[in-house]
């Protein structure tokens, strides 16, 4: 009988051991899940702004890259998708038909003004 009691003394003890390990597990992951919610909503906003990038770098390689179409200094506007992202685009010659090509997207999150700049080259032919 003494023996019985001892084992039931040390399962006690292994389970107050595995319940304090338990619950200051769920205690961290409670601190750290805001943290994850804003790194996740800042990677999707950051996947979004590529892809308008994108999207816009591709228009303007199949609008302007012929040289029949005019080339403006600088353009405005907003896709249709993404309303709610605003963009502009700088042309500055480099060399002949060599053109730098400066996208700024900005948008509001929150009541702050975001942007993000992005820059490439575009080639007319």
């Amino acid at each position: 009988m003494f023996n019985r009691r001892k084992r039931l003394g040390f399962s006690l003890i292994t389970v107050l051991i595995g319940l304090f390990i338990l619950i200051s597990g769920i205690i961290t992951l409670i601190r750290v899940y805001p943290v994850i919610m804003n790194l996740s909503e800042r990677s999707k906003n950051l996947v979004n702004i590529s892809f308008i990038a994108d999207k816009i770098f591709t228009m303007v390689e199949q609008i302007y890259g012929n040289k029949d179409n005019e080339l403006p200094e600088c353009i405005e506007g907003v896709l249709n998708d993404y309303p709610d992202y605003k963009y502009k685009i700088n042309f500055t010659e480099e060399r002949q038909d060599l053109y730098k090509v400066e996208l700024e997207i900005y948008w509001k999150k929150e009541g702050k003004n975001e942007r993000k700049y992005f820059v490439s080259s575009l080639r007319r032919r």
